[in-house]
């Protein structure tokens, strides 16, 4: 079982990658095997996606940090901070063909601040707000203009205006693989115009540990009926043995972590573990659960604050757009696409700190009755401005109190 060391700006492709002396300067320098460990070099800032590969049951590939210093970063925007990227076209109107790939968001001067996505070129009237005229073609699989262009609003060139501009692209779609037999740890995946890790239609046997994800997603879903999207950690159909632990999530786009796939035909989670997490700003949920109740998944010791907040609400008229609108959108915790009951699920939500929903809930429930006599929700704290406590059995509830003596949930 081998351990390889990168270092993206010392490495060099003809070292064996064995020991942090000779480290080797890329992921594609190796080939890991079943069992090997694969440390990026800590400080080391990398503008790709991580190319991680499944492991063999019981034999588990690992990905983390070696050194000292931040986490290492994956990257998947294009910095277009250079004046000269920039093209005024109309009185503050300035656009840019340095894009290869459609445009899902702008972060603004390290993230002081996010761009507002215009659905039209009409639209660009105040300053950050920007369009790409190939809005939606990614997704939905249309043929690109003949010539991409993003355009900005901005009172002069956007170079000059801004100390630093990175516009988050759909690119690979994902920073990462949600795979097999993997652990990811001590790593930190930014600016993804779709998903963080995400991508198999098989994922079993993963931990995702002590990461760090932000600005991810905002690309548009849809086009015509004007959806944007981009999970944090997303398995997709089969989840079984998953763990998210001790990780942060700061603005996402949909959700932190979610389980979702085919309708009904979607695989129940075996065991789906979300510890000890902190969350800020996610524009649909924390974590949300679709189309199927877990055999057994817990979200437990988490901290989740600023539910809405963020990026995704910009340019939006609260609720924002969504498949559910004009549902709120902005939720801790959603559940959703479970119709028919399944006959054996449970998800305990315990122990969890909910602080402000301010367009949304603690908990936000749209599945059948049955589904929710599966939960078990109980000693959570509540605190900070929310537009609900909770939606549980078709009704929505603005005080704990009536949350409690309605479900019979958070009680001693």
């Amino acid at each position: 079982m081998a351990v390889y060391y990168i270092d993206p700006q010392n490495g060099n492709a003809e070292n064996d990658g064995l020991s942090p002396e000779y480290p080797v300067k890329r992921e594609t320098d190796i080939t890991p095997q079943s069992g090997d460990t694969v440390l990026f070099k800590r400080g080391s800032f990398i503008r790709d996606f991580l190319h991680n590969v499944n492991g063999e049951d019981g034999n588990l590939i690992t990905y983390a940090a070696y050194g000292e210093g931040e986490k290492p970063v994956f990257c998947g925007s294009v910095d277009c901070s250079d004046p000269t990227l920039w093209t005024e076209i109309a009185p503050n109107v300035w656009s840019t063909d340095a894009l290869n790939s459609e445009l899902g968001n702008i972060v603004f001067n390290n993230g002081e601040y996010c761009g507002t996505l215009r659905w039209t070129a009409n639209e660009l009237t105040e300053q950050g707000d920007f369009f790409d005229n190939a809005l939606g073609c990614s997704e939905q699989h249309l043929d690109f203009p003949k010539t991409h262009r993003v355009y900005l609003y901005s009172a002069k060139n956007p170079g000059e205006y801004y100390s630093h501009i990175e516009c988050v692209i759909y690119g690979n779609r994902i920073l990462a693989t949600a795979g097999q037999n993997q652990i990811i740890r001590d790593l930190c995946f930014t600016h993804s115009g779709v998903h963080a890790i995400a991508g198999a239609a098989n994922c079993r046997n993963f931990k995702v540990e002590n990461c760090d994800f932000s600005y991810i997603g905002g690309c548009a879903w849809n086009g015509e009926m004007k959806i944007r999207f981009g999970n944090g950690v997303e398995m997709w159909d089969t989840c079984d043995n998953v763990e998210v632990i001790g990780c942060t999530f700061d603005e996402i786009y949909d959700s932190a972590v979610t389980h979702q796939g085919y309708g009904r035909d979607c695989k129940q989670a075996g065991r789906l573990i979300i510890r000890n997490n902190t969350f800020f700003r996610c524009g649909m949920a924390a974590y949300e659960q679709r189309d199927k109740m877990p055999l057994y998944a817990e979200f437990c010791q988490n901290t989740c604050l600023e539910a809405g907040n963020g990026f995704s609400k910009n340019g939006e008229v609260m609720p924002r757009s969504s498949e559910i609108w004009p549902q709120p959108m902005g939720h801790h915790i959603f559940l959703w696409r479970m119709d028919v009951p399944d006959e054996q699920g449970k998800l305990i939500i315990a122990d969890n700190d909910f602080g402000s929903a301010v367009y949304g809930a603690a908990v936000y429930s749209i599945i059948c009755r049955e589904s929710e006599n599966q939960l078990m929700i109980q000693n959570n704290h509540y605190s900070g401005q929310m537009l609900l406590t909770a939606r549980m059995h078709g009704n929505d509830f603005e005080s704990l109190q009536d949350f409690v003596a309605e479900t019979g949930f958070e009680q001693e």
